[in-house]
């Protein structure tokens, strides 16, 4: 697919911004003159993310230090790491995309204009999202930039380390200070585009199961006949099966990563808690606490808008159940049947393949960041 088909994409609202960021940086939608920006913009991300390690492996001994440099290192390991995902898988995006424009377009041009306006609502809130992860993400960045210049001791915004180099000499100090200035603009759009895509599509198939309901709500109204009836039916289970596709390809795209993303955040948060518990400097638990928050953001935007999905999912078997079945010929009523048997398959994301990306499941995941907690708490108060 080249760069007509990215063009057309964003100019949907669900996943404008973020489309155009990346094919911007040829993550997406390559061309021969620009895919030499996708390594100029996620190599230079990669060698500092090696640096940190380095780092992590000689500050071993600081304990809060060590974990406040960890959460670093594993929230720009999150975001190369999906990065490279849609690099890798540029192909399936690119694909994925293309028929979800196909369905929107679908949805714009019909004559049903209930559910062209909860299709703009779906756009407006989509939009909305990525611009405001965008400017959380780039303010917490400055934030972490600007607070070495408040610490009695020379450090970076991001612990990094050479061989054989010290880095908290002049001028090699003030050479990678500067070097890691433009981190806010470079890690907010490497990390939040796909939290907002993720919401976006999200989004988006909870606006088809509402239209869905809605047409449902449509059989069976007076003066309809037998073949009216049937027809708006059989439209509306093609349409079911449309939707279906369309989840579970966006399932395929994004399940392994938010399984990756749900054991590296529960480590995370954990480990804040504990480093929270030890420290007294003011800025530092500041920050901690900003970086807490951080992550259960993100978390929650994840399992939120899959939990809505799911929810509505559920509306759709209700609606198919409270379809007037009684004024159907015999034909009808086996096909709606068949219909609510189909409607009571789950319809949702899931992380691994495994559990369901419900609120409960959001719950489950902090309760258990919470207890690894208190154990390793109680450990080393013994």
């Amino acid at each position: 697919m080249g760069a007509g088909g990215g063009a057309a994409i964003e100019d949907i609202g669900l996943v404008g911004i973020n489309v155009r960021m990346w094919r911007y940086l040829a993550v997406l939608y390559p061309t021969p003159g620009t895919n030499w920006r996708k390594y100029a913009f996620v190599l230079p991300v990669t060698a500092m993310n090696f640096m940190q390690f380095l780092y992590l492996l000689q500050s071993w001994g600081d304990l809060p230090a060590f974990i406040l440099n960890m959460f670093f290192f594993s929230a720009i390991f999150n975001a190369l790491m999906r990065t490279w995902l849609v690099i890798i898988k540029r192909v399936q995006f690119e694909k994925f995309l293309n028929q979800l424009s196909v369905l929107f377009h679908s949805i714009r041009e019909d004559s049903d204009e209930w559910g062209r306006d909860i299709l703009r609502q779906a756009e407006h809130e989509a939009r909305h999202l990525a611009i405001v992860n965008l400017s959380a993400s780039f303010l917490d960045i400055v934030g972490a930039l600007i607070s070495p210049l408040f610490r009695e001791v020379r450090a970076h915004p991001f612990g990094v380390e050479l061989p054989g180099v010290n880095m908290t000499r002049t001028p090699v100090y003030e050479i990678v200070y500067l070097a890691q200035l433009p981190t806010p603009a470079l890690l907010s759009m490497m990390y939040m585009p796909f939290v907002s895509l993720f919401a976006g599509l999200a989004i988006f198939g909870k606006a088809m199961l509402q239209i869905l309901v809605h047409r449902l709500r449509q059989i069976g109204g007076e003066g309809q006949t037998e073949e009216v009836r049937f027809q708006m039916l059989c439209d509306c289970i093609q349409y079911h099966i449309r939707v279906i596709g369309y989840v579970r390809r966006l399932n395929d795209l994004v399940t392994n990563i938010v399984a990756a993303e749900a054991i590296i955040f529960g480590s995370i948060i954990c480990s804040l808690l504990f480093c929270l518990n030890i420290i007294t400097s003011p800025t530092q638990i500041i920050s901690i606490i900003m970086y807490i928050f951080t992550m259960l953001y993100v978390l929650y935007t994840y399992y939120n808008r899959a939990n809505d999905l799911s929810i509505e999912n559920c509306h759709v078997a209700e609606a198919v159940y409270n379809v007037p079945w009684y004024r159907g010929s015999i034909r009808f009523r086996k096909t709606l049947l068949i219909f609510l048997m189909q409607t009571q398959h789950p319809l949702e994301i899931t992380v691994g393949n495994v559990y369901p990306m419900t609120l409960a499941m959001f719950r489950s995941l902090l309760n258990a960041s919470y207890s690894y907690f208190t154990m390793l708490r109680g450990v080393t108060n013994k």
